[in-house]
């Protein structure tokens, strides 16, 4: 059963503790340009407990396909994302590969 922490919070946007995709979210919300930066409060769902609590993050874009992400638990990354603002590379393992 899904178990929410803080009932009633405002969320900007969802992130799935298990993938990375949903990134793309506030990235492409956000659209930001070139050296702006914007923070978000995504309802954050970890697995397996399926609990949901905020989580502040904090998007930068560095380049035409580059993002920093910066959480509130300390976690930093560089996110590669393509001309849509899917997320393809996120460090850690995690490339989306092409289909032939």
């Amino acid at each position: 059963m899904l178990r929410v922490a803080e009932p009633g919070a405002v969320r900007d946007d969802v992130d799935l503790a298990l993938t990375p995709a949903t990134n793309t979210l506030p990235i492409r919300r956000l659209n930001l340009q070139v050296g702006r930066s914007e923070s978000v409060i995504a309802a954050w769902v970890k697995f397996p407990e399926l609990t949901v609590q905020p989580l502040s993050q904090h998007y930068t874009r560095l380049g035409k396909d580059t993002y920093r992400y910066e959480s509130n638990t300390g976690f930093s990354a560089e996110i590669v994302v393509d001309d849509l603002g899917l997320v393809t590379t996120y460090p850690g393992g995690w490339d989306r590969i092409g289909l032939m």
